[in-house]
């Protein structure tokens, strides 16, 4: 959005309108956070059962926070989470934010070893949703981790938790619509251009 945003600045400024960086900047910020919540409502009750948990650290003004992200067994986004703590409430806050989320009941969760997580399934989910902790079972999630990484990393960090806030659910929510699993690359290629046609329209919708 906003490279798209800063064409429109430059062809504005031709005709003698001109806009400022933080006008796009706030521009970039409203449009993605409404096609992510188009995205997020679109996918309601479209994930599996059996998921897949991990947290990942984000810098925000030189220090560690903690990004909780959750998917499906096939690669599907379920949701994610910042938090400043890692800890049992923060983890029982994003199991059910990401029941809220999709609309469905797990009936499995793969995490790692963290002790928090035992209770913190058992509190907001419910005795009935089997975990397993066993050791290199959450690979996927380990791996997933990589796409968002690829995107932090070089902007090494961010300002406020607010603005790291959006860029994650932004992200993630077209990272996932762009997500075609099962699909060979000269398919996801072909799909591609439609996929793309389908974004921009919501986006244009939304500006």
């Amino acid at each position: 959005f906003k490279n798209s945003l800063i064409d429109v600045t430059k062809h504005m400024a031709l005709r003698g309108i001109f806009l400022s960086h933080e006008t796009v900047r706030l521009w970039s910020q409203k449009i993605g956070s409404d096609v992510a919540l188009k995205f997020r409502s679109r996918r309601r009750g479209k994930c599996g059962k059996k998921w897949h948990m991990d947290i990942t650290y984000l810098k925000i003004k030189g220090y560690d926070v903690y990004l909780y992200r959750a998917i499906d067994k096939i690669g599907n986004l379920i949701d994610v989470y910042l938090s400043d703590k890692r800890d049992k409430k923060a983890a029982e806050q994003f199991f059910k934010s990401c029941e809220k989320t999709t609309g469905v009941h797990p009936m499995q969760i793969t995490t790692d070893k963290e002790p928090a997580f035992v209770d913190a399934i058992k509190n907001a989910l419910g005795n009935d949703v089997k975990h397993r902790d066993i050791k290199y079972m959450n690979n996927r999630m380990e791996q997933n981790h990589r796409g968002t990484k690829s995107r932090t990393g070089p902007m090494k960090g961010f300002k406020d938790n607010w603005c790291a806030m959006i860029f994650c659910h932004t992200f993630e929510e077209i990272r996932q619509f762009f997500y075609m699993p099962n699909k060979t690359t000269a398919e996801r290629r072909r799909l591609f251009a439609s996929k793309f046609q389908e974004f921009s329209k919501m986006a244009y919708q939304t500006a």
